[in-house]
């Protein structure tokens, strides 16, 4: 499944972006500091539970705090669910400037809703057009979630039926 190498490649980027530490994330998933730095890093391969597990958690984030975390939301969107629906100038730009902005949070400078704002003033216009669906509320959240998660168990029933 190529969303969890994009997951792995990104990984980083997105992390901070919710603004968690690698502590904050493992304990969330139910791994080590070190474990989120080494998938981070590539020293170890994201595994189809971890991917599961992060995207539960992430969303689940997203759901209890919609407003501080567009950005979030937008960044799965672009990152690793549908890159194929942003255009590579409008890609490299949107990522780069989240780059910039997402160290604040974790670094206390600035509050992630804030950032998130902020990032979804540059966005907006390039999100307007790449996605089909509205920017807010939860219940496109849950079919975010539904999207992902049958992808990832269709997969697995995939290959029990080549068996």
């Amino acid at each position: 499944m190529v969303e969890i190498q994009r997951m792995q490649d990104n990984l980083l980027l997105i992390r901070r972006a919710i603004g968690w530490t690698a502590s904050e994330f493992g304990e969330q998933i139910g791994v080590t500091r070190q474990t989120i730095n080494n998938i981070e890093s590539g020293r170890n391969k994201l595994t189809k539970t971890q991917y599961i597990a992060m995207r539960s958690v992430i969303d689940a984030e997203i759901v209890k705090h919609p407003e501080e975390t567009e950005m979030v939301k937008i960044l799965l969107d672009m990152l690793i669910d549908h890159p194929e629906n942003y255009s590579k100038a409008d890609y490299n730009e949107l990522l780069e400037k989240a780059n910039l902005m997402s160290p604040s949070i974790l670094a206390g400078t600035a509050t992630r809703e804030t950032v998130s704002k902020e990032w979804m003033k540059t966005a907006g216009a390039v999100v307007a057009g790449a996605m089909a669906v509205p920017l807010v509320g939860a219940p496109i959240v849950g079919a975010a979630v539904g999207g992902w998660l049958a992808k990832a168990v269709m997969v697995t029933d995939k290959r029990k039926g080549d068996k």
